[in-house]
C-alpha cells in the first residue's frame, strides 16, 4: 500500500495517519476543524476540511465536496454516529458510498471503523461457567442489532460490495483505550458500583492501528478477497481476547495513575453484559495482539 485516505483524523485517525507516514505512505486526512488543518500539515498529512453535515450533503456535488480526497489505494472511514439525529449516519455513509462508486478515479477499497455496540447485551448469572459470546455473524439483520444506526451504516457498504466492485472490511472495535484514555479514570471516586464483576471488551489503540495497517496491506494487495472468498466484504471483531472484570481493571488503573479507586458492591445480581469473541481476526488475519489483556495495558503519559 502506497497511500491511504483517512476520513476522520481524530483520536484514532490522527495516530493512524502518523503510523502510515512513518511507513512512508502518502496520507490524505480529513478534519471538521479548520484549526486542525495546520496540525495535519505539520505531520506530513495532506489536509482536507470536510464537514459531512446535512446542509453540505444536500447542497454539494460529491466530486466538488471530496475533490481528490479518495484518490488513494485505501479509504479508512473513521467517523462516529451523530449524537443527535442518529438516522443521519446512514445518509452520511450513502453519500460517501455513492461518490466511491460514481467516480472512476477513486479507490474501491474501504475499511470502516464500526463498534461492538452493535451487539445486544445478554443477561447471564455472572457465576455461570459457560457464557454466550458475540460473534461477527450474530447480527444479520436490523432486528438482531442493538444499534440500528450502526447496523444501517455498515450495511450501506456491505450491500454495495455485493453488487459492485467495492471491497469492504468492517472493524467492530471494542472500547478504545490508550494515551490519556484510561478506563478507571471515568469512575474515579465513584461509590458502590454494581458493575464490578462484568467483563470488559477493550482494545488498545496501538493494536487497532496495527490491525488497520494489516487489513490495508492485505486488501490493497488483493490477498483478502480472492477465488476462495465469494464475498467482497469481511467483518472482524477488534477486541482483546482476554476479558478481565471491571473491578480488577479499574482498581489497577487507580494504582498506576494515582487516582481514587471506585468502590464496588458485592451484589452479583443479574446484569446485562456481553463478551465479544475476536478469534476470527486472529485466525483469518494471523494477528497477534500486542496487548491481549486490558489489565496490562501500558502506563502512558
Amino acid at each position: 500500500m502506497n497511500s491511504i485516505s483517512i476520513l476522520g483524523c481524530g483520536w484514532l485517525g490522527l495516530e493512524t495517519a502518523k503510523f502510515c507516514i512513518e511507513k512512508k505512505q502518502k496520507v490524505n486526512g480529513s478534519t471538521t476543524s479548520t484549526e486542525k488543518i495546520e496540525i495535519l500539515e505539520k505531520e506530513g498529512i495532506k489536509p482536507f476540511h470536510l464537514e459531512l453535515n446535512e446542509e453540505k450533503i444536500k447542497s454539494a456535488n460529491s466530486n466538488d465536496f471530496f475533490q481528490d480526497f479518495f484518490e488513494t489505494d485505501i479509504c479508512l472511514i473513521n467517523i462516529p454516529p451523530p449524537r443527535e439525529n442518529k438516522e443521519f449516519y446512514k445518509t452520511q455513509m450513502e453519500f460517501i458510498k455513492n461518490h466511491l462508486l460514481e467516480n472512476k478515479k477513486v479507490t474501491k477499497k474501504v475499511i470502516f471503523i464500526s463498534s461492538t455496540s452493535i451487539y445486544k447485551d445478554s443477561t447471564f448469572p455472572l457465576s455461570v461457567s459457560t457464557i454466550e459470546e458475540s460473534f461477527e455473524n450474530d447480527v444479520q439483520n436490523v432486528e438482531e442489532a442493538n444499534r440500528k444506526d450502526i447496523f444501517e451504516a455498515e450495511n450501506v457498504f456491505i450491500e454495495a460490495s455485493k453488487k459492485t466492485d467495492l471491497e469492504v472490511v468492517i472493524l467492530r472495535a471494542g472500547g478504545l483505550m490508550g494515551g490519556k484514555r484510561v478506563a478507571g479514570k471515568y469512575f474515579a471516586g465513584k461509590k458502590d458500583l454494581n458493575t464490578g464483576h462484568i467483563p470488559v471488551n477493550f482494545i488498545h489503540r496501538k493494536d487497532l492501528i496495527n490491525i488497520i495497517s494489516l487489513v490495508a496491506e492485505k486488501i490493497s494487495e488483493d490477498r483478502l478477497f480472492n477465488d476462495t472468498n465469494t464475498n467482497s466484504f469481511e467483518v472482524f471483531n477488534a477486541v482483546c481476547p482476554i476479558h478481565p472484570i471491571r473491578k480488577k481493571v479499574y482498581e489497577k488503573n487507580a494504582i498506576e495513575y494515582n487516582f481514587e479507586s471506585p468502590t464496588f458492591s458485592n451484589d452479583e445480581q443479574m446484569i446485562d453484559y456481553k463478551i465479544i469473541n475476536s478469534k476470527k481476526i486472529q485466525e483469518k488475519l494471523g494477528y497477534e495482539f500486542i496487548y491481549p489483556n486490558p489489565l496490562y495495558f501500558p502506563v502512558e503519559s
